[in-house]
């Protein structure tokens, strides 16, 4: 587990990043260290944060799945990100930032882009 990167994560934040770059979007920064849960992405003109959550670690409730072995432990471990989650997306929105989390699985396809552009306005 130690292994596993809070950010910088290829699959997730690097797909997005790309997108991003490659259909000229700017005004967006890596990592609101400042805010609660610290996002992905933040589009601080539009108070807009964007998180790229992954299924196994934030419980998607369409593929997130439990290990067989040492279950208790990991099904904490899920649920609690789970939970912490919510509250930092509570916290962000009562600074009037909106919320914007994106599932790894929506990532296969470029739906989740007209999210973020839906968002920006």
């Amino acid at each position: 587990m130690s292994a596993v990167r809070g950010r910088g994560n290829r699959t997730t934040e690097w797909k997005v990043r790309a997108v991003l770059i490659r259909r000229g979007v700017s005004g967006w920064k890596l990592h609101g260290i400042d805010l609660p849960g610290r996002p992905d992405f933040i589009f601080p003109r539009k108070k807009l944060a964007v998180f790229v959550d992954g299924c196994f670690w934030h419980a998607c409730p369409k593929c997130g799945r439990t290990p067989k072995s040492n279950r208790q432990f990991w099904q904490n471990k899920i649920l609690g990100n789970a939970s912490r989650d919510k509250l930092h997306s509570a916290a962000l929105k009562r600074m009037g930032w909106r919320v914007l989390r994106i599932w790894e699985h929506d990532l296969r396809d470029i739906k989740w882009f007209i999210k973020i552009s839906d968002a920006l306005g």
